[in-house]
């Protein structure tokens, strides 16, 4: 059996969710929580990415997060934008804490397997970090808004198992494991003992047992009612209620004047460098009497009526996306 920690996370919270996710293969609706964490995730590992030993600059890392935001899942261009200002805030607070200490980490993104025995477990630790005198401290990003009650980080099995495999790959044992909350900026520490990885893997070894067994009775909980699943929860008796979704985060109204303006430029400034690329494609085409030409993303080509448009290089094989109309024969 594979199993990572959201999968072990999701049948402790209620067995019948996990069937449909990971049985059934039904994912999860899109929503802003994890379009949030997910372009968050992204821009601090491009931040540590960079193969010299000092870091990128702020304005750098908030270009990033522009290119690598992303938009599914919100319910309006407002409640997006609320969004985009709360994540450019974190990584704002985060740079000012963190940039005068910059070191590449040891790893980024390490993607892990490894065999337990009663089952494999996977996971993504997200930065493995080690200090000028060789200790490793692991450091999983989160974007909660509120911080965990005490009694459910004690009992939380995400940086336990991530010891475990750092130690088996590695096989050096951390020093300390931490939960970085980056829209409080607050890191929760714990140190792993040998009787805390022991307890974990009893726990995920009963979760098989229940797994195995079948036993997929659904079980109530605090976070029903933003359940993706609710039609279909025989709790509900078929009369679920609507699902509910977090409230976007607050934006002041002098911040969102100064996006607005600020966005606006850059748009402006893009669409007039869009129109000088545009004229040099064209003139290269028509000086050249060409149908098409490409680069390493893609190709630019004249529709049947005259007009420049343009198709992505992975696209191709599938048809071109045009502007105004099909590619040439």
């Amino acid at each position: 059996m594979k199993l990572s920690y959201s999968a072990i996370s999701s049948y402790q919270t209620c067995p019948l969710q996990y069937r449909i996710r990971y049985v059934e293969g039904r994912p999860a609706l899109p929503g802003p929580a994890l379009s949030f964490g997910h372009s968050l995730h992204e821009a601090l590992e491009w931040f540590y990415s960079v193969p010299t030993p000092d870091p990128c600059s702020l304005p750098d890392l908030l270009d990033y997060l522009d290119v690598c935001w992303s938009g599914e899942g919100y319910d309006s261009p407002e409640e997006e934008a609320k969004y985009f200002c709360q994540a450019k805030s974190a990584l704002e607070i985060y740079y000012r804490n963190y940039a005068g200490d910059f070191r590449i980490p040891a790893a980024l993104e390490y993607k892990f397997r490894i065999d337990v025995g009663f089952c494999e477990l996977s996971g993504v630790i997200d930065r493995l970090d080690k200090d000028p005198e060789g200790g490793f401290e692991i450091v999983d990003y989160k974007t909660n808004r509120r911080l965990p009650p005490a009694w459910r980080l004690k009992e939380d099995l995400q940086l336990p198992i991530y010891h475990i495999a750092t130690e088996r790959i590695w096989e050096v044992a951390p020093e300390k494991v931490t939960f970085h909350y980056l829209l409080m900026n607050h890191r929760h520490s714990l140190q792993v003992t040998p009787e805390r990885a022991r307890r974990t893997l009893e726990v995920i070894e009963e979760v098989v047992r229940g797994i195995e067994a079948e036993r997929f009775e659904p079980r109530r909980n605090n976070l029903c009612p933003w359940c993706d699943f609710l039609g279909e929860c025989p709790h509900t008796k078929g009369k679920p209620p609507p699902a509910r979704r977090p409230a976007a985060p607050p934006l002041d109204i002098g911040q969102a004047v100064d996006e607005l303006v600020t966005t606006h430029e850059q748009v402006a400034n893009k669409l007039s460098r869009i129109e000088g690329f545009k004229r040099i494609v064209e003139g290269y085409l028509h000086e050249r009497s060409l149908e098409r030409v490409g680069g390493s993303r893609g190709v630019a080509y004249m529709d049947e009526d005259g007009v420049l448009a343009w198709g992505e290089a992975p696209q191709l094989e599938g048809g071109l996306q045009s502007t105004s109309g099909p590619p040439p024969t």
